[in-house]
């Protein structure tokens, strides 16, 4: 019996995508200002920050030291800072977000699960405003215990009420989310933030938000 849903933020809730590149428009904004911003250069640069950006894998000032070739010489830290201090205010919801976790609230205890520095979690979470909608937050960096590592989703399960095995767990990032839930004994639901994402994985895997809704009324997850 399913009791609880569990969320990552970043690229399932979140579309990060669309957040950062956001957030790199308004840096190479700031830092080329004399390149118009509907140019094509501008779009150039903005592109190659997000390739180099991994995703969100690549730290920032790693991000902005390989930039140096194409925008100049420049304050890598004082950059890497500003998107730590800036990140918030350039949220954007995946699409249905907000409308499934009202649903699914109805009937399950709900939370977010994150990587990352209580502080800064936090902020782009109460900023996309989903931190009203879940009973829940729970940010790796209060406890020093990150996903995929098992004791964080027991943590989780444990402040929502139930137990691993009557909690699902919904992921963008399959080594954090779907392996370190599934190890921890969770029900997992894969939704890659990339469409085109390749693999031979057999378990639950979504395109939308919407569809996890389907999956839970159907009983695809017991």
């Amino acid at each position: 019996m399913i009791k609880a849903i569990l969320f990552d933020y970043d690229g399932t809730l979140s579309d990060r995508k669309r957040s950062a590149y956001k957030m790199y428009r308004d840096m190479m904004h700031q830092i080329c200002p004399e390149i118009s911003d509907d140019s094509v250069e501008m779009e150039a640069l903005v592109q190659r920050c997000m390739l180099y950006d991994q995703n969100g894998i690549a730290k920032k000032n790693t991000v902005m030291e390989a930039m140096k070739p194409y925008i100049g010489d420049i304050d890598v830290q004082k950059w890497a800072k500003y998107w730590a201090d800036n990140f918030d205010r350039f949220q954007t919801e995946r699409n249905g977000a907000k409308e499934v976790l009202k649903r699914l609230h109805q009937k399950y205890r709900t939370g977010i699960l994150s990587n990352g520095t209580y502080e800064s979690q936090l902020a782009k979470i109460q900023s996309l405003q989903v931190d009203q909608l879940v009973d829940e937050v729970i940010v790796s960096g209060q406890y020093g215990i990150h996903k995929p590592d098992r004791r964080i989703f027991e943590i989780a399960a444990e402040r929502l009420g139930a137990s691993c095995g009557e909690t699902v767990f919904v992921g963008d990032t399959f080594f954090t989310d779907i392996y370190g839930a599934l190890n921890a004994g969770m029900k997992a639901v894969w939704i890659p933030e990339e469409t085109g994402t390749v693999s031979d994985y057999t378990g639950c895997r979504i395109s939308t938000l919407f569809e996890l809704c389907d999956v839970l009324e159907k009983g695809g997850l017991q």
